[in-house]
Protein backbone atom coordinates (compact mmCIF):
# COMPACT_ATOMS: atom_id res chain seq x y z
CA UNK A 1 0.00 0.00 0.00
CA UNK A 2 2.81 2.40 0.80
CA UNK A 3 4.52 1.78 -2.55
CA UNK A 4 1.27 2.24 -4.50
CA UNK A 5 0.44 5.44 -2.63
CA UNK A 6 3.89 6.85 -3.37
CA UNK A 7 3.58 6.14 -7.10
CA UNK A 8 0.13 7.74 -7.23
CA UNK A 9 1.36 10.90 -5.53
CA UNK A 10 4.35 11.14 -7.87
CA UNK A 11 2.11 10.98 -10.94
CA UNK A 12 -0.02 13.95 -9.75
CA UNK A 13 0.43 16.88 -12.24
CA UNK A 14 1.94 20.14 -11.05
CA UNK A 15 -0.47 23.11 -11.12
CA UNK A 16 0.47 25.83 -13.61
CA UNK A 17 0.33 29.56 -13.01
CA UNK A 18 -3.13 30.98 -13.55
CA UNK A 19 -3.69 33.41 -16.43
CA UNK A 20 -5.94 36.20 -15.26
CA UNK A 21 -8.28 38.01 -17.60
CA UNK A 22 -11.03 40.52 -17.04
CA UNK A 23 -13.74 38.19 -18.29
CA UNK A 24 -14.84 36.19 -21.29
CA UNK A 25 -14.68 39.17 -23.66
CA UNK A 26 -12.09 41.28 -21.84
CA UNK A 27 -8.50 41.76 -22.91
CA UNK A 28 -5.43 40.56 -21.05
CA UNK A 29 -4.49 43.45 -18.76
CA UNK A 30 -1.29 43.54 -16.66
CA UNK A 31 -1.83 43.85 -12.92
CA UNK A 32 1.60 45.21 -11.96
CA UNK A 33 4.50 47.18 -13.37
CA UNK A 34 6.53 44.00 -13.80
CA UNK A 35 3.71 42.31 -15.71
CA UNK A 36 3.33 45.42 -17.89
CA UNK A 37 7.00 45.44 -18.83
CA UNK A 38 7.01 41.70 -19.55
CA UNK A 39 3.95 42.13 -21.77
CA UNK A 40 5.49 45.15 -23.53
CA UNK A 41 8.69 43.21 -24.17
CA UNK A 42 6.74 40.26 -25.57
CA UNK A 43 4.56 42.43 -27.81
CA UNK A 44 7.54 44.38 -29.14
CA UNK A 45 8.95 41.06 -30.37
CA UNK A 46 5.70 39.91 -31.98
CA UNK A 47 6.53 41.15 -35.47
CA UNK A 48 3.72 42.50 -37.63
CA UNK A 49 1.13 41.94 -34.91
CA UNK A 50 2.06 45.44 -33.69
CA UNK A 51 2.81 48.57 -35.75
CA UNK A 52 6.38 48.99 -36.96
CA UNK A 53 6.92 51.94 -34.61
CA UNK A 54 6.76 49.49 -31.66
CA UNK A 55 8.60 46.52 -33.13
CA UNK A 56 11.76 45.81 -31.16
CA UNK A 57 11.14 48.81 -28.89
CA UNK A 58 9.79 47.60 -25.54
CA UNK A 59 10.08 50.98 -23.80
CA UNK A 60 7.98 52.75 -26.43
CA UNK A 61 5.54 49.83 -26.39
CA UNK A 62 5.11 50.10 -22.64
CA UNK A 63 4.65 53.89 -22.82
CA UNK A 64 1.90 53.46 -25.42
CA UNK A 65 0.22 50.80 -23.28
CA UNK A 66 0.24 53.06 -20.22
CA UNK A 67 -1.05 56.04 -22.19
CA UNK A 68 -3.84 53.93 -23.62
CA UNK A 69 -4.84 52.60 -20.22
CA UNK A 70 -5.28 56.19 -19.03
CA UNK A 71 -8.13 56.63 -21.53
CA UNK A 72 -9.54 53.12 -21.15
CA UNK A 73 -7.78 51.23 -23.95
CA UNK A 74 -6.48 47.70 -23.45
CA UNK A 75 -2.81 47.07 -24.39
CA UNK A 76 -3.40 45.78 -27.92
CA UNK A 77 -6.04 48.46 -28.54
CA UNK A 78 -3.59 51.13 -27.46
CA UNK A 79 -0.85 49.88 -29.77
CA UNK A 80 -3.29 49.75 -32.68
CA UNK A 81 -4.84 53.17 -32.01
CA UNK A 82 -2.00 55.39 -30.73
CA UNK A 83 0.51 56.79 -33.17
CA UNK A 84 3.30 59.26 -32.51
CA UNK A 85 2.89 61.98 -35.13
CA UNK A 86 5.18 65.01 -35.22
CA UNK A 87 6.37 64.17 -31.73
CA UNK A 88 2.87 63.88 -30.22
CA UNK A 89 1.04 60.75 -29.08
CA UNK A 90 -2.25 60.85 -30.99
CA UNK A 91 -5.42 58.81 -31.41
CA UNK A 92 -6.38 57.80 -34.89
CA UNK A 93 -8.87 55.64 -36.71
CA UNK A 94 -12.03 54.45 -34.97
CA UNK A 95 -10.60 54.86 -31.47
CA UNK A 96 -12.19 58.30 -31.09
CA UNK A 97 -15.83 57.35 -31.75
CA UNK A 98 -15.24 54.15 -29.76
CA UNK A 99 -14.17 56.17 -26.72
CA UNK A 100 -17.20 58.42 -27.13
CA UNK A 101 -19.58 55.46 -27.24
CA UNK A 102 -17.90 53.86 -24.25
CA UNK A 103 -18.30 57.10 -22.30
CA UNK A 104 -22.00 57.17 -23.18
CA UNK A 105 -21.79 60.02 -25.70
CA UNK A 106 -23.06 60.03 -29.29
CA UNK A 107 -21.22 61.57 -32.24
CA UNK A 108 -22.79 62.07 -35.66
CA UNK A 109 -21.43 63.75 -38.80
CA UNK A 110 -23.44 64.99 -41.80
CA UNK A 111 -21.95 66.26 -45.07
CA UNK A 112 -23.77 69.15 -46.73
CA UNK A 113 -23.46 70.04 -50.45
CA UNK A 114 -21.72 66.80 -51.37
CA UNK A 115 -22.30 67.46 -55.08
CA UNK A 116 -20.42 70.77 -54.96
CA UNK A 117 -17.04 70.16 -53.40
CA UNK A 118 -16.19 73.86 -53.18
CA UNK A 119 -19.28 74.48 -51.02
CA UNK A 120 -19.15 71.22 -49.08
CA UNK A 121 -19.40 71.43 -45.31
CA UNK A 122 -19.24 68.82 -42.56
CA UNK A 123 -21.46 69.26 -39.51
CA UNK A 124 -20.57 67.18 -36.46
CA UNK A 125 -22.88 66.90 -33.47
CA UNK A 126 -21.73 65.38 -30.19
CA UNK A 127 -24.49 64.67 -27.66
CA UNK A 128 -23.26 64.04 -24.14
CA UNK A 129 -24.78 61.07 -22.42
CA UNK A 130 -24.67 62.58 -18.95
CA UNK A 131 -26.20 66.02 -19.58
CA UNK A 132 -27.83 65.63 -22.99
CA UNK A 133 -26.06 68.78 -24.18
CA UNK A 134 -25.38 68.92 -27.92
CA UNK A 135 -22.10 70.37 -29.17
CA UNK A 136 -22.15 71.23 -32.88
CA UNK A 137 -19.00 71.99 -34.85
CA UNK A 138 -18.53 72.52 -38.59
CA UNK A 139 -15.65 72.44 -41.04
CA UNK A 140 -16.09 73.50 -44.66
CA UNK A 141 -13.97 73.42 -47.76
CA UNK A 142 -13.59 77.17 -47.38
CA UNK A 143 -12.09 76.51 -43.93
CA UNK A 144 -9.75 73.95 -45.45
CA UNK A 145 -8.58 76.44 -48.06
CA UNK A 146 -7.89 79.09 -45.42
CA UNK A 147 -5.89 76.56 -43.43
CA UNK A 148 -3.89 75.51 -46.49
CA UNK A 149 -5.30 71.97 -46.42
CA UNK A 150 -7.42 71.86 -49.60
CA UNK A 151 -5.48 70.24 -52.42
CA UNK A 152 -2.75 69.06 -50.09
CA UNK A 153 -1.15 65.86 -51.48
CA UNK A 154 -2.58 62.76 -49.88
CA UNK A 155 -6.02 62.23 -48.34
CA UNK A 156 -7.06 65.86 -48.88
CA UNK A 157 -6.88 65.24 -52.62
CA UNK A 158 -8.16 61.67 -52.58
CA UNK A 159 -10.92 61.85 -49.94
CA UNK A 160 -11.70 65.53 -49.29
CA UNK A 161 -15.21 64.90 -47.95
CA UNK A 162 -13.92 62.31 -45.51
CA UNK A 163 -11.25 64.72 -44.31
CA UNK A 164 -13.85 67.43 -43.74
CA UNK A 165 -15.89 64.99 -41.67
CA UNK A 166 -12.85 63.93 -39.64
CA UNK A 167 -11.90 67.51 -38.87
CA UNK A 168 -15.44 68.51 -37.83
CA UNK A 169 -15.71 65.39 -35.68
CA UNK A 170 -12.38 66.15 -34.02
CA UNK A 171 -13.51 69.68 -33.14
CA UNK A 172 -16.77 68.42 -31.63
CA UNK A 173 -15.03 65.73 -29.57
CA UNK A 174 -12.32 68.06 -28.30
CA UNK A 175 -14.80 70.77 -27.32
CA UNK A 176 -17.52 68.52 -25.96
CA UNK A 177 -15.80 65.48 -24.44
CA UNK A 178 -12.35 66.50 -23.29
CA UNK A 179 -12.89 64.39 -20.17
CA UNK A 180 -12.91 61.25 -22.34
CA UNK A 181 -9.79 62.20 -24.32
CA UNK A 182 -7.76 63.14 -21.21
CA UNK A 183 -5.37 65.31 -23.19
CA UNK A 184 -4.85 62.94 -26.11
CA UNK A 185 -4.32 64.62 -29.45
CA UNK A 186 -6.17 63.64 -32.61
CA UNK A 187 -4.09 62.32 -35.47
CA UNK A 188 -6.08 64.05 -38.23
CA UNK A 189 -5.18 67.42 -36.74
CA UNK A 190 -1.66 66.71 -35.56
CA UNK A 191 -0.61 65.40 -38.98
CA UNK A 192 -1.31 68.87 -40.41
CA UNK A 193 0.67 70.73 -37.76
CA UNK A 194 4.05 69.96 -39.25
CA UNK A 195 7.18 69.04 -37.28
CA UNK A 196 7.52 70.52 -33.84
CA UNK A 197 9.53 73.74 -34.30
CA UNK A 198 10.03 74.35 -30.59
CA UNK A 199 13.64 75.02 -29.59
CA UNK A 200 15.50 75.30 -26.35
CA UNK A 201 16.23 78.94 -25.51
CA UNK A 202 17.96 78.28 -22.19
CA UNK A 203 21.24 80.30 -22.08
CA UNK A 204 24.26 78.06 -22.37
CA UNK A 205 27.11 78.14 -19.91
CA UNK A 206 30.09 80.17 -21.23
CA UNK A 207 32.95 78.16 -22.65
CA UNK A 208 36.36 78.40 -20.99
CA UNK A 209 38.49 81.24 -22.34
CA UNK A 210 35.60 83.22 -23.79
CA UNK A 211 34.32 86.58 -22.63
CA UNK A 212 31.51 86.54 -20.13
CA UNK A 213 28.96 89.16 -19.33
CA UNK A 214 29.20 90.30 -15.75
CA UNK A 215 26.55 92.37 -14.05
CA UNK A 216 27.92 95.82 -13.19
CA UNK A 217 28.17 96.90 -9.60
CA UNK A 218 24.94 98.37 -8.36
CA UNK A 219 24.69 102.15 -8.41
CA UNK A 220 24.29 103.62 -4.97
CA UNK A 221 22.72 107.05 -4.66
CA UNK A 222 24.94 109.39 -2.72
CA UNK A 223 23.43 112.23 -0.70
CA UNK A 224 25.57 115.30 -0.22
CA UNK A 225 24.68 117.90 2.33
CA UNK A 226 24.30 121.40 0.92
CA UNK A 227 26.93 123.96 1.86
CA UNK A 228 25.69 126.61 4.28
CA UNK A 229 24.67 129.90 2.64
CA UNK A 230 26.37 132.99 3.99
CA UNK A 231 24.15 135.62 5.58
CA UNK A 232 23.25 138.80 3.54
CA UNK A 233 24.71 142.02 4.96
CA UNK A 234 22.72 145.26 5.26
CA UNK A 235 24.93 146.87 2.65
CA UNK A 236 23.99 144.15 0.14
CA UNK A 237 20.30 144.63 0.90
CA UNK A 238 20.62 148.39 0.35
CA UNK A 239 22.42 147.87 -2.96
CA UNK A 240 19.75 145.48 -4.20
CA UNK A 241 16.99 147.91 -3.18
CA UNK A 242 18.72 150.78 -5.02
CA UNK A 243 19.10 148.68 -8.16
CA UNK A 244 15.43 147.70 -8.01
CA UNK A 245 14.37 151.34 -7.61
CA UNK A 246 16.46 152.37 -10.60
CA UNK A 247 14.84 149.68 -12.77
CA UNK A 248 11.37 150.83 -11.73
CA UNK A 249 12.28 154.47 -12.52
CA UNK A 250 13.48 153.54 -16.01
CA UNK A 251 10.28 151.59 -16.64
CA UNK A 252 8.13 154.53 -15.56
CA UNK A 253 10.05 156.92 -17.81
CA UNK A 254 9.55 154.62 -20.81
CA UNK A 255 5.81 154.42 -20.13
CA UNK A 256 5.58 158.23 -19.90
CA UNK A 257 7.26 158.69 -23.30
CA UNK A 258 4.84 156.23 -24.78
Amino acid sequence: MNQLTTQTQAAKPVAKAEIRTGGALAALVPQSLDEAFRLANALSQSGDMVPKAYQGRPNETMAAMIRGMEVGLAPMQALASIAVINGRASLWGDAMPALMQRAGHHIDVVIENEDNIDKARAVATLTRGDTGKAIVRTFSMADAKRAGLAGKPGPWQQYPLRMLANRARAFAIRDGAADALMGMRIADEVSDYGPDAARDVTPQAPKPGRARYVDPDPVVDEIHEAEPVSEITPEQLAAEAAAHAEIEAQRAAMEGEA
